[in-house]
């Protein structure tokens, strides 16, 4: 699993966002440490584009999207507690929604039609006026799978510490993995040293009658 594949491993950019914070390897890896990964994370789950992404990186000061970035991991660790709590119960409390609100009411979007090589398009553009206006992008993400996900689709990874949510988007409904490559294989690992164990201890031995 690669950074882009361990950005994306939750197939739901609110997972993701949870994920931005896990440890498939053992060791905790952040994503969002300063205002420039932030940026780059965001664009990575395609919630900016490249172009956006440098324009932001240009228009706000490094201190703005470091505040953002700060702002961007109090956000998630409360957001891990409420998507744990919802894909448990279904409930989203009234607090919850007051708050997410909040953040969504900053958003300040307006549409503009645009040529390009495959014809005419409508497409949503943002008037960003601030750099923690960013925060509406996760948050719009959360919303959405609060309102329309599947709960009973939401897991996290069996591998011990890993921390990774996902949304198990397979045909049979029975992943247990954040990757396969990872913690899949690391408990094929596990299994296969303790059937090895197995065949390797001695008999036990029976008490004399």
């Amino acid at each position: 699993m690669d950074g882009t594949e361990l950005a994306n491993a939750g197939d739901h950019a609110a997972l993701n966002f949870l994920n931005t914070l896990s440890a498939p390897w053992g060791e905790e890896i952040e994503l969002l440490a300063s205002g420039r990964d932030f940026l780059g994370w965001l664009m990575t789950i395609d919630l900016l584009d490249g172009a956006e992404r440098a324009r932001l990186a240009r228009k706000f000061r490094a201190q703005d999207l470091d505040d953002a970035a700060a702002e961007a991991r109090g956000l998630r660790e409360w957001l891990r507690g409420v998507v744990s709590a919802w894909a448990g119960t279904g409930v989203v409390p009234a607090g919850v929604a007051r708050r997410l609100n909040r953040h969504l009411a900053a958003d300040s979007q307006y549409r503009q039609l645009t040529t390009t090589e495959a014809g005419t398009e409508l497409v949503t553009r943002r008037r960003w006026t601030e750099a923690r206006q960013l925060l509406v992008l996760p948050v719009a993400a959360a919303a959405d799978l609060l309102a329309h996900a599947d709960r009973a689709l939401v897991h996290m990874c069996d591998g011990p510490a890993c921390g990774i949510w996902f949304y198990d988007r397979t045909k049979s409904h029975r992943r247990r993995w954040c990757s396969m490559a990872v913690c899949g294989n690391r408990d094929k690992v596990r299994n296969h040293r303790a059937r090895g164990e197995l065949r390797t201890a001695p008999a036990a031995v029976r008490p004399a009658r």
